[in-house]
């Protein structure tokens, strides 16, 4: 480790300490930063730097290739049934009781399950 790395862990090794301190303090980071002469930019840019280092620490112990993102195409459904009156299923509760039919809107059906489910 050369002395720009080691000067560069003794700052991030202050701004932990720093940002420990304005976190347990109960105020916010900008009324913490004004009573500690601290600018909130600065705040800012060395909590950003600690979890840039943090995350890539992580990925490394783990050997863990970094995050990458991947197109997904989404198909629509054939919604095409021989019968759209046939049930498709029955969710059943204390006192009531939903019967799901072949071909039912999607978003309604999201939409009563997301119900249900705050409900139960």
């Amino acid at each position: 480790m050369d002395m720009r790395e080691v000067n560069h862990q003794v700052r991030i090794n202050e701004w932990r300490q720093i940002i420990s301190e304005c976190r347990s303090s109960g105020k916010t980071i900008r009324d913490w930063c004004k009573e500690n002469s601290i600018k909130s930019s600065q705040y800012y840019y060395w909590l950003r730097v600690i979890r840039n280092e943090s995350v890539a620490l992580v990925q490394k112990e783990l050997h863990a290739p970094p995050a990458t993102f991947a197109a997904v195409e989404i198909r629509e459904e054939d919604t095409t049934y021989e019968n759209k009156n046939d049930t498709c299923a029955v969710v059943k509760g204390q006192g009531f009781s939903v019967e799901i039919k072949n071909g039912a809107n999607i978003q309604t059906l999201e939409q009563t399950l997301r119900i249900l489910g705050s409900l139960c």
